[in-house]
């Protein structure tokens, strides 16, 4: 068996070793007022209840059981998790503290007892956001949130303010701390990562209403854009590039971040399905752009797929002990990957992962369509 004192001895996952196992509806009634549609990010797991937190499309969580997931393409025919807490502010209100307008929440971690969680200023044109990072108890109805507090350094958060992931035990000592907190992908690209960022940090710190450092483990800048530029796209990043979240897998050394990237050619402007506009401008003067997913305006490069993108944790370790940049770190695997259920979007929603059971949870935005409600579908997969 090999040593713990040396993780950089493990094994990297490999696709091939991810077994899908099924998927579950989340609740469809109903919780004070509030539902799953269009929800299902962020989300975290509750090792104290075998149970998932999920988020709401308007910020509220709930607590929810997991029930034996179900491999069939119908959603239809798979099973309903039922609620354990109802929708809930999880931050009581203290989204505001990051701004009046405009916040929303980002990020969830259930770490020493205590929920952590993220939000963000979505659309963050002048770089302002300078709090991130709140934690509550696990009892949503208890109310006991002091604030927000900030991690890492001022003008820098909106590489973290997003999702979290626990660092394994024998991964602590090398990367300096017990958890990750980073951010990808989000308007304006320039005060975020070109691709997937993790920072490590103390969620002790934020448990005690305390600014966190935090120390970059992995992210890309405008002068750096290792896996490509922004205005393109290609197999590993492009600007349509999303990641729901992500997980440092226990016994392994890969930290595995989890979204969708876009494969056609990169476009700016409205969506349309209309072919043969693509190129073409409209009555405003903006650009078509051939996305059948989506009229909204923005990047394009339709086709879009899901993907995962493999890191390997003894060269984030070597940033964390100044022997790199976290720049020049690429993932030594891109893997495209298929769910049963077909959602057009192709958007991925919260990533959690239960290290004792081998496994994770990845919710497929908008995929359980019921009526007028769009919720997420939680499929399951174990590391084996």
């Amino acid at each position: 068996m090999v040593p713990v004192s040396d993780p950089t001895n493990l094994k990297r996952l490999a696709f091939e070793d991810l077994k899908y196992l099924g998927a579950f509806r989340l609740p469809a009634e109903e919780s004070n007022g509030d539902s799953f549609s269009f929800g299902g990010r962020p989300a975290a797991y509750n090792a104290e209840r075998d149970s998932l937190f999920i988020g709401t499309r308007s910020g509220r969580v709930a607590e929810v059981n997991i029930p034996e997931p179900v491999r069939h393409a119908d959603a239809a025919s798979l099973p309903f998790a039922r609620f354990l807490q109802p929708l809930t502010d999880p931050t009581e209100g203290h989204i505001k503290d990051i701004a009046e307008d405009g916040a929303a929440l980002s990020g969830l971690l259930v770490h020493a007892g205590r929920l952590i969680g993220t939000g963000v200023i979505y659309y963050d044109a002048n770089n302002t956001q300078s709090l991130s990072h709140f934690a509550r108890p696990l009892a949503l109805g208890e109310r006991a949130v002091k604030g927000m507090v900030r991690v890492g350094a001022s003008g820098k958060t909106g590489l973290v303010a997003g999702y979290m992931a626990a660092v394994p035990p024998e991964w602590q000592s090398r990367l300096g701390g017990p958890a990750v907190t980073g951010q990808c992908c989000i308007p304006i690209v320039s005060r975020t990562s070109y691709g997937p960022a993790a920072f490590v940090f103390d969620p002790a710190d934020v448990a005690a209403h305390r600014n966190a450092p935090a120390h970059p483990l992995l992210y890309y800048t405008s002068d750096h854009q290792t896996l490509g530029k922004w205005e393109g796209s290609n197999p590993v990043y492009g600007g349509t590039m999303q990641v729901g979240g992500l997980a440092l897998i226990s016994g392994t050394r890969t930290a595995l971040f989890v979204g969708r990237n876009g494969l056609g050619p990169f476009c700016y402007g409205g969506g349309t399905a209309d072919e043969s506009k693509a190129n073409t401008r409209g009555p405003d003067g903006e650009t078509y752009c051939f996305d059948p997913t989506t009229s909204d305006k923005g990047q394009h490069a339709y086709p879009y797929r899901y993907q995962m993108w493999a890191y390997d944790l003894s060269e984030l370790a070597q940033v964390r002990a100044g022997k790199r940049d976290p720049w020049d770190v690429k993932p030594y695997g891109v893997w495209p990957f298929d769910l049963p259920t077909p959602e057009p979007g192709v958007r991925i929603g919260g990533v959690a992962y239960d290290p004792a059971r081998q496994r994770l949870f990845i919710a497929q935005m908008q995929a359980d369509r019921d009526g007028y409600a769009f919720r997420a579908l939680i499929h399951v997969y174990r590391v084996s």
